[in-house]
């Protein structure tokens, strides 16, 4: 059996989720399916040549929704309820790492999703996770009026990142008292909760040993949400100052420089402060949620890979690494996404695959935070730039993208943020049909992936939510599945090998495995089902 790598895919409860965590240097690509034993059932996933699917033994657990490796080789198992749990040669701890169930709003999609060991965890036993926080815990924690028995759940609240402290030499059990809040220190500071899914993601660790943090953008998923969704929770975020009336737009948030909401984020682990290497980092604000901000226009992208071997060991380069994520779509597309610098923007919502959403593009809408320099009241009555005019689609034409509304002469000032929508990789459509970028002179322009004329070689295939699964890389792997990314999709339940070059462009696809969903959540117990390459 080849030693190289472990990866991990979990199917999650209510609305088609899966999660994915990079292991240590074990060979695998594994799924965790939840199952009713006293029925019997079991996945049978077809698998490639020289793979097996094997049992791996341990606990079980309350859905889990990842596990990460120390350097000494034992599992950190978190779930979504707020507890992580210590494993050591397959026997689980009798006290968790870390119970903050009290604190977590598990409800819907929400939980305690992300989770990330320090660089130097055996060293300083610190560890992040992120979270949706109870409202109950959050409106009256310290007060009287608090119960840790209440939850107050289907309400606004915010995200959470917090550091913790495990004491040495073991780091079992983390300190209560080195709890260390990152993100979301009150409600107007967290990242803004208004309905049902599309919240806290990932925690990655960049190579420069910065704090990587994806996060959805928590809008309606019913129909295009442009703000005041009678099915969210916007008028009560508005009260509580977690929303800023400039931020009651719905899923253009996204796009929104000084919103948390749909954003892979980059923290200085020790401060929670943007990084001075980030594309909009202010010294005067370090704290400022645009100091903050990695990259922006995303769905839910919640979960993100760092490429291993990519990136600069100096937080100062502004050079983390390759990021690999999926992001999920809402009415056709989704998309595998690769973050390869700085100050991307990949579309959400005026995009949603490799073309634009033709429920969001028209629905002409002010973004408050972009005030229009050239607007007298007479001349030019436009006071805010729309969304739409911030962001074009892609094109390799570099100059003269951003007429503004007033004249088309002019230009929009450097001082106002523009962007070309960064395309994915690959999109597909919850159908069967799959697609990838390419260009005609300037133009954006995309083939279906089993057209003779695609840059691209692969079978069709379609699904319905896209998991961002692990970059394989080993030179130990066989070749043909080095440089590889492992994405699945828990809808139709397959995993699929997306070849890259060197320059994290696509260069192929291929089917992997098939067979492994929707059975793959039916209760909440679960064991771990492994494919294994064999030789």
């Amino acid at each position: 059996m080849l030693d190289v790598m472990r990866s991990y895919f979990k199917m999650d409860l209510q609305i088609s989720k899966a999660h994915r965590y990079l292991g240590r240097s074990l060979v695998c690509i594994g799924l965790v399916c939840s199952f009713l034993a006293q029925h019997g059932i079991k996945a049978q996933p077809v698998l490639p040549p020289n793979f097996n699917s094997l049992a791996a033994p341990g606990p079980a657990f309350e859905q889990p929704v990842g596990v990460a490796w120390d350097q000494s080789g034992r599992q950190f198992v978190w779930e979504k309820g707020g507890k992580v749990w210590v494993v050591v040669n397959g026997v689980r701890n009798v006290t968790p790492l870390l119970d903050i169930s009290e604190e977590v709003g598990n409800w819907r999609d929400h939980g305690m999703l992300g989770f990330a060991l320090d660089p130097a965890f055996l060293n300083n036993g610190r560890f992040y996770v992120s979270y949706v926080v109870d409202r109950h815990h959050l409106m009256n924690f310290g007060t009287a009026n608090y119960s840790p028995s209440t939850n107050d759940y289907y309400s606004a609240t915010i995200i959470r990142i917090t550091r913790f402290t495990a004491p040495g030499p073991e780091h079992v059990v983390a300190d209560p008292g080195s709890r260390t809040i990152l993100l979301g220190t009150t409600p107007q500071t967290g990242a803004p909760v208004t309905h049902e899914s599309h919240g806290c993601g990932s925690l990655v660790f960049g190579n420069d040993g910065t704090l990587m943090a994806s996060i959805g953008d928590n809008a309606s998923y019913f129909g295009i949400d442009m703000g005041n969704a009678w099915e969210s929770y916007f008028l009560t975020a508005l009260t509580d100052g977690i929303l800023r009336p400039s931020e009651n737009v719905g899923a253009f948030r996204a796009q929104i420089l000084g919103c948390l909401n749909g954003k892979i984020l980059r923290l200085d682990p020790n401060t929670g402060n943007g990084v001075s290497s980030n594309p909009w980092y202010s010294a005067s604000a370090p704290g400022s949620t645009t100091s903050k901000v990695w990259a922006l226009g995303v769905r839910n992208p919640y979960r993100m890979t760092h490429k291993q071997g990519t990136g600069s060991t100096d937080p100062a380069d502004g050079q983390p690494g390759v990021f690999y994520f999926g992001d999920v779509g809402q009415d056709s597309w989704e998309e595998q996404n690769v973050c390869i610098e700085k100050g991307l923007n990949f579309g959400w919502p005026l995009f949603e695959g490799l073309t634009q959403h033709d429920g969001f593009m028209p629905a002409l809408t002010e973004n408050r935070d972009a005030p229009n320099p050239v607007y007298n009241g007479i001349n030019c009555t436009r006071q805010y730039f729309y969304f739409q005019d911030l962001l074009k689609q892609d094109t390799r034409q570099l100059l003269g993208n951003f007429p503004t509304p007033c004249d088309s002469t002019l230009q929009i000032p450097s001082n106002v943020p523009t962007h070309l929508h960064k395309r994915p990789s690959i999109d597909y459509l919850h159908g069967i049909l799959s697609r990838v970028g390419a260009y005609n002179g300037n133009d954006a322009v995309y083939f279906y992936l089993d057209d003779p004329n695609s840059p691209v070689p692969g079978p069709r295939f379609g699904g319905n939510a896209a998991i961002g699964g692990p970059f394989m890389a080993a030179s130990g792997f066989p070749v043909e599945y080095q440089n590889s990314a492992f994405h699945g999709d828990y809808g139709q339940g397959w995993i699929r090998r997306f070849k890259y070059d060197e320059t994290d462009s696509i260069e192929s696809v291929h089917d992997f495995a098939t067979g492994l969903a929707p059975m793959c959540w039916l209760g909440r117990r679960s064991r771990r089902v492994s494919l294994v390459y064999q030789i």
